[in-house]
């Protein structure tokens, strides 16, 4: 049998979401002339493919094609599809037909199965007379397969008044990828957000529902039922430089929690930090959950009968050949609320305000607040999480085990003992508890667990900054080998980590009058100050980042950082380049000169 191509009679053409649907193809031969009527015209593409094409959650023998279909009565919609081993399509592989219906806002999902290994694949989708762009993904190497695959990993693409270079910059830089991981904050929830989000006439998301948050002065809209989530997803995925990159290339995504609601917990949302009680919205949370398995192409299962979080499980691993396993783990849905609640004032942890997150998630007293966090002892990913996770990361064969976290391990401290602050303050701070610095106990299991396991990479986003760290059991007290090391990456186009601290310290009255704002340049020597494990820190920073593995020798990680303005729709793609490497069995994090 030729390399490519699958037999006819064991080819399964699967439509996930409620049934399967289509048919089984044509195999081989020369494809025939294009029929008459078929418009390839890009306005008509734009017109009934409005979110173009995708793939998603590469194996050695399947993967996940995607495409939305705009109905110009609310009807469903018959949509042929066709993969080729060619993008002149000549080696047919397989065609079919599905039914893109309203009850998944005219998105189908096709699982490919029995397909080769590590092998490119064209596709295309022909509805209403009109022929899609032609996607292209490739299949992940066999687990014995001998191959140094390059992949990206990013994060955080907030599209109010900001624009997706990265993703032009990529496709130019990198046009051989074998994948994209997106690490979460694929969409962002609100409006226009204050805080981080500056939404422009020519650059904004609109809401059919909304929750209203925000204050009098300054009020915005969250998305709260599935209609609000879906247009979302539509919003974004109109960008023209995010659509070539999943035509390109297949992704591996998983959630953080502005796919839900920022800061979130389970089914709890923190937009009013406590001034009405509890947040719990369950049918919000799986309005989230399904918008989000209905616009990724994402090879999870979904029980639309079932309720959070029995609805969509998404944490899952994938093995890449002989030297890659990613272990994805789902660090919002099981996690327990955050250990300071945010409506009393709390002394302790220097927490002076109420029905606020500063002090309670946001810069908190690190000797106040670790007592109160161990007798606590709260849980990120959830026992059967954790014991699934830990068991497979501990038998993986692969050379390098890869953790896809959505936040950082890493512990983050701002020492402020040598600064010009009041006496109060001088001392150390947690800088944000949203992340595993709220739930050290259980980091420190986890990696106590796995620090006999080799070659152990955590790959992060969240923190819409450029951070190398070396892990450690007890950040406090490092021992001279660190268990594993931790890369994270910038944002795509969301505000950096440093620019949502200097607007947070603007509009705090009690912050700005510590001095504080003073201290935002200094912002990456406090981090290293504090923590000898950062060996590199960009707080003011956007971009995406490079895995190169080289077989067993070693992985090179590449921050590729934008110099470009993102507030620019005509932005160059300008970037630096700032790359390290881990040696197999080293644990350790190298700059490449």
């Amino acid at each position: 049998m030729a390399k490519g191509l699958v037999r006819r009679d064991v080819l399964r053409g699967l439509a996930v979401f409620t049934a399967v649907a289509g048919s089984l193809g044509a195999l081989g031969g020369c494809a025939e002339d294009e029929p008459a009527g078929r418009s390839t015209e890009p306005a008509d593409q734009a017109r009934v493919y409005p979110q173009g094409v995708a793939s998603g959650d590469p194996k050695p023998d399947s993967v996940i094609l995607w495409t939305r279909v705009a109905s110009a009565d609310g009807g469903a919609v018959e949509v042929d599809y066709e993969v080729a081993t060619d993008a002149a399509f000549t080696a047919m592989v397989t065609t079919g037909k599905l039914s893109a219906t309203a009850e998944s806002d005219h998105t189908v999902r096709l699982k490919l199965s029995l397909l080769e290994a590590y092998t490119t694949y064209h596709y295309r989708f022909i509805a209403d007379g009109v022929v899609s762009v032609i996607g292209r993904t490739k299949t992940a190497p066999a687990a014995d397969q001998d191959v140094s695959p390059r992949f990206a990993f990013a994060s955080c693409q907030d599209f109010n008044g900001r624009y997706f270079h990265a993703y032009r910059t990529l496709v130019r830089e990198e046009p051989d990828l074998d994948f994209i991981l997106h690490l979460g904050d694929y969409i962002y929830e609100t409006e226009g957000d204050p805080r981080f989000q500056d939404p422009t006439d020519a650059r904004k998301v609109t809401l059919p529902d909304g929750l209203p948050v925000g204050s009098a002065d300054a009020p915005f809209n969250a998305a709260l039922t599935l209609a609000d989530y879906r247009s979302l997803y539509k919003q974004y995925r109109s960008d023209a430089d995010l659509q070539e990159a999943h035509r390109l290339f297949p992704f591996i995504n998983i959630w953080d929690d502005h796919e839900f609601a920022d800061d979130a917990w389970q089914d709890h949302a923190t937009h009013f930090n406590d001034a009405k009680g509890d947040e719990k919205d369950t049918d919000r949370r799986m309005a989230a959950s399904r918008a989000w398995y209905e616009f990724q192409p994402a090879d999870v299962p979904y029980d639309a009968a079932a309720t959070f979080p029995a609805d969509l499980t998404i944490y899952r691993a994938l093995r890449y050949g002989k030297h890659v396993e990613l272990f994805l783990t789902d660090q919002r849905s099981y996690r327990d609320d955050h250990v300071i609640p945010e409506g009393p004032i709390d002394v302790d942890v220097a927490k002076l305000g109420e029905n606020t997150s500063l002090g309670a998630r946001a810069f908190v007293l690190k000797k106040g607040f670790d007592p109160k966090e161990a007798a606590v002892a709260p849980t990120m990913l959830g026992d059967d999480q954790k014991g699934w996770f830990l068991d497979g990361v501990k038998q993986s064969k692969a050379t390098w085990k890869f953790w896809c976290s959505e936040t950082q391990l890493a512990q983050m401290v701002v020492n402020l003992k040598d600064t010009e602050v009041p006496d109060t303050y001088k001392d150390l701070f947690y800088v944000t508890l949203d992340q595993w610095d709220g739930y050290r106990t259980e980091r420190a299991a986890i990696l106590s667990e796995l620090s006999g396991t080799k070659n152990i990479v955590v790959l992060t986003g969240d923190i819409h900054a450029f951070y190398a760290s070396e892990l450690h059991v007890d950040f406090d007290a490092p021992k001279a080998v660190p268990v594993a090391v931790e890369y994270v990456v910038a944002g795509i186009a969301s505000k950096s980590f440093e620019e949502i601290v200097e607007s947070v310290i603007s509009g705090d009255e009690v912050l700005s009058s510590l001095g504080l704002l003073a201290l935002v340049p200094q912002l990456d020597t406090l981090f290293q100050d504090a923590g000898a494990h950062y060996r590199y820190a960009k707080s003011r920073a956007n971009g995406v980042a490079l895995v190169e593995v080289d077989g067993d020798k070693e992985i090179k990680v590449s921050f590729l950082e934008l110099k470009s303005d993102l507030l620019d729709p005509k932005g160059s793609g300008e970037l630096a380049r700032t790359e390290f490497r881990t040696a197999n069995g080293a644990n350790t994090i190298e700059p490449v000169t």
